[in-house]
């Protein structure tokens, strides 16, 4: 059983305090891993993750597949911290197909997205990679957004995901020429 945070609510019953959307943090979905597991090459992959799909690149990372285990990613950051995550592949109920999900390294719970930044005294920081709610994140629909419905509520963000290279000079090419 899952353990449900008490969240601070308001009269209404929705969340209310200091919260970061998860669809504007730097996010791995659990597919990109999967095409690094799934490349018979063995190569190593670089992803980057630009604002707004324009202006400065915010987020850099390389990523293989680690040669002893066929389900293992070592994520490199330009600074050299390195973390490894684990994967799991579960069966899905329907048709005998498989769905890659990554180990969150905080609380070990397998899930889809793993988030480079988290919150931290009410600011975002860089961090390991984690899962939402390891890092303290929500989806933008909660809380205050809800309130608006009648109106019509708040267009839906699309998440940050990567731009995604396994040649370092694309990847730097790449930049260069969006910045």
């Amino acid at each position: 059983m899952v353990e449900q945070r008490k969240a601070p609510r308001g009269w209404h019953g929705y969340y209310e305090g200091f919260s970061i959307p998860c669809e504007s943090i730097p996010r791995l979905p659990a597919s990109v891993v999967r095409c690094v597991l799934d490349d018979p090459r063995h190569l190593r992959y670089f992803l980057f993750w630009r604002w707004m799909d324009r202006g400065e690149t915010r987020e850099v990372l390389g990523i293989r597949r680690l040669p002893s285990s066929e389900e293992c990613v070592e994520l490199k950051r330009p600074d050299g911290s390195l973390v490894t995550i684990r994967t799991v592949r579960r069966r899905l109920p329907r048709n005998g197909g498989m769905a890659l999900l990554l180990t969150c390294p905080c609380c070990q719970r397998p899930c889809r997205h793993l988030y480079g930044w988290s919150v931290s005294d009410k600011r975002v920081v860089r961090s390991v990679w984690k899962c939402r709610i390891c890092a303290g994140l929500r989806y933008t629909s909660e809380g205050a957004y809800v309130r608006f419905r009648w109106l019509g509520g708040y267009p839906r963000t699309l998440p940050w995901d990567p731009y995604i290279f396994n040649n370092v000079a694309d990847a730097e090419s790449a930049i260069r020429s969006e910045s």
